[in-house]
């Protein structure tokens, strides 16, 4: 099992959709089983194909950790992939941050994993013609010239944009209400585009232009240790830390 693991806007649905097909390649003699996991855990078959998994943040993750052979795991600047949820999903400024820091958290937990690829999204990742060789290693296997070519070809922005324009017209295609953003969506059940994915143009500093200063300050205060260890430069001063001692118990603030 291949589990793709992403902060939201950090072209996670590219790198799933990339991994399925060249799953499909690599293991042609086993059916390609793909899902999208957003609550606890219920029973994975990993005997009904090559099993490929996305998931933002999710109740159990160690259990995924423990079966997958690979967790590829895409990472986005908090303060863009906030700005990106809140034009692309109409997120409020409160709900983008609060699912960003947890999916943040999850993709720090497992970073380090000895079976993890991190994938940062500044680093252009999704427009890199090695990938889908780098994607086959994890398999252990290797790609012809042709499938390298024809993967790499199908998963342009041309060639994505063109498939979900047609969205709604697919058999794998569902309509929805979106809970987490309140909106109506399509998408389609194979490859999870949905059709805000539409258009993107994979911005980097977007939210220099697109949140406020106060807006910037917030998610900087929240993740400010995390964007240090990625390497994402905070622009505020660094909060400071007050520990008081009282009797036995520490109290920060």
């Amino acid at each position: 099992m291949h589990w793709c693991l992403g902060m939201y806007g950090s072209a996670s649905t590219w790198t799933f959709d990339l991994v399925r097909r060249v799953a499909a390649a690599v293991v042609p003699d086993r059916p390609v089983v793909s899902h999208f996991i957003n609550e606890p855990l219920t029973d994975l078959d990993l005997s009904a194909g090559t099993v490929v998994v996305k998931t933002h943040a999710v109740p159990e993750p160690d259990e995924l950790a423990r079966s997958a052979t690979a967790i590829i795991i895409t990472i986005r600047d908090p303060r863009d992939a906030i700005a990106s949820l809140m034009a692309h999903n109409k997120a409020s400024f409160d709900l983008a941050l609060g699912v960003t820091e947890a999916t943040a958290a999850m993709c720090a937990k497992f970073a380090t994993h000895q079976r993890a690829m991190l994938l940062r999204f500044e680093d252009r990742f999704f427009d890199d013609p090695t990938m889908p060789e780098k994607i086959a290693a994890t398999f252990g296997k290797q790609l012809s010239d042709a499938d390298r070519l024809r993967i790499f070809a199908e998963t342009r922005r041309a060639s994505i944009d063109a498939f979900i324009a047609n969205i709604e017209t697919r058999p794998t295609a569902t309509r929805y209400f979106d809970e987490l953003t309140g909106q109506p969506e399509i998408y389609d059940t194979v490859t999870l585009w949905h059709k805000h994915h539409a258009g993107r143009k994979g911005e980097t500093g977007r939210w220099r232009n697109e949140l406020s200063s106060v807006q910037a300050a917030a998610i900087e205060a929240r993740l400010y240790r995390w964007m240090e260890r990625f390497g994402y430069r905070p622009v505020t001063p660094r909060p400071l830390t007050y520990t008081l001692t009282v009797g036995r118990y520490d109290a920060s603030f």
